[in-house]
């Protein structure tokens, strides 16, 4: 929760009816204080080092036009505040770019930047997931756009945290021109996060961005459900109806870790959580999208965590999706999941060619036996010709 003198985490207790307790207070980054010559977004939590443990972002304006933008990282285990160092300048140009938030100073009123709001989802499904921002421009204050923040390894001025984010300044161009607000989307249930765009007054009219880069990369896709059904309401009994199953609502909250090995054998996790955040037209995904890169090899565990308790699976195939039923909730031996697998363009590859190294051996081999026929024609003919004389 953010207040005007520092975050408070409240934790979830494992009797439901107990809803949350104090847990911890984090003080507010360095140079901020509760006057609010400043500006504090929107916290949202991420592992984006994927160590496999959940970090704390805020996006944070040093003044309130919002000319000096910035994201910052909270550190649980030394209790320190990080700027993940993010150039906001357009690479090539002398062209600044900001957050967009709608204040008198920064004399922005579109609709959705009453605060500054990052959306998350692994975009290119290397395992580290990356931003969603909205930008204006600091000189032309109409020229507003959504920009995809990719995670990135940190080369220079990184301190202790290894990932930072880089703004890809062409990616979404020319779609996200005149855009308000972006959100991952997976459109074809494929795996792939595309991205649903709003664009600017007066009609603030909803466009697609479809992506089609082909990372041929694995992934894992979980969506934890209620299990909860609508006894007042229930489903029409009909040919449709009958073996359809209820399974509630998306459920906000759960936890998602994964382990598994990547090509080099070693051992690598990540976790996420579903629909963290609510307030703001935040738009979260309704599930959990990882990365798995090119690796072909099992998913060696997967946990899932809700109200306190927690059920793993173990060896599961890659391009899987998986809804979570975790009911009832305090028997976690009884919560069901079903299992969608997606095929791999690389499997579609393989098979493509291992069919053609099958019709290589198969040519091969019919030369070979058209040329053995041949040379056994031309030895028949030679024993006719020789018996012949024998004869005479």
């Amino acid at each position: 929760i953010t207040t005007e003198e520092s975050f408070e985490v409240w934790k979830g207790t494992e009797d439901i009816s107990e809803g949350f307790i104090p847990w911890t207070i984090i003080p507010l980054p360095p140079g901020f204080t509760k006057n609010k010559q400043h500006v504090i977004g929107q916290t949202i939590f991420l592992d984006v080092e994927m160590e496999g443990k959940l970090d704390h972002l805020v996006p944070v304006c040093y003044d309130l036009s919002c000319k000096n933008s910035s994201i910052l990282v909270y550190r649980y285990s030394n209790k320190t505040w990080h700027n993940l160092q993010v150039n906001f300048l357009e690479e090539g140009t002398s062209n600044l770019w900001k957050f967009a938030y709608n204040s008198h100073f920064s004399q922005i009123s579109e609709r959705y930047t009453e605060t500054i709001t990052l959306r998350a989802g692994d975009f290119n499904m290397d395992g580290y997931p990356d931003l969603l921002v909205t930008l204006v421009h600091d000189v032309r204050g109409t020229d507003i756009k959504s920009f995809l923040l990719e995670n990135v390894p940190c080369k220079t001025t990184c301190s202790e945290f290894s990932r930072t984010f880089e703004v890809r300044w062409n990616t979404l161009s020319p779609y996200n021109n005149n855009t308000v607000l972006g959100v991952f989307y997976d459109f074809l249930q494929d795996g792939v996060l595309d991205i649903i765009f709003v664009h600017n007054k007066p009609t603030y009219n909803v466009s697609a961005y479809r992506n089609t880069n082909n990372y041929d990369a694995n992934f894992v896709k979980v969506m934890v459900v209620t299990g909860l059904n609508n006894t007042d309401h229930p489903l029409a009994v009909g040919p449709l109806t009958k073996s359809a199953g209820v399974y509630g609502t998306n459920l906000p909250g759960p936890k998602v870790f994964y382990v598994t090995t990547n090509q080099e054998g070693d051992p690598t996790s990540a976790v996420a959580t579903q629909m963290p955040q609510s307030a703001h037209f935040t738009l979260n995904l309704p599930y959990t999208i990882f990365g798995l890169g090119r690796t072909p090899n099992f998913i060696d565990s997967l946990t899932v965590q809700v109200y306190g308790k927690d059920r793993q699976w173990t060896q599961l195939i890659p391009n899987s999706q998986m809804v979570v039923i975790p009911w009832p909730i305090e028997e976690s031996y009884k919560w069901k999941v079903q299992l969608f697998v997606t095929p791999s363009k690389l499997i579609f590859q393989s098979v493509l060619a291992l069919l053609a190294t099958c019709v290589v051996i198969s040519l091969i081999i019919a030369g070979l036996y058209w040329k053995e026929r041949k040379e056994d024609h031309l030895e028949r003919l030679q024993d006719a010709h020789k018996f012949h004389f024998d004869a005479m």
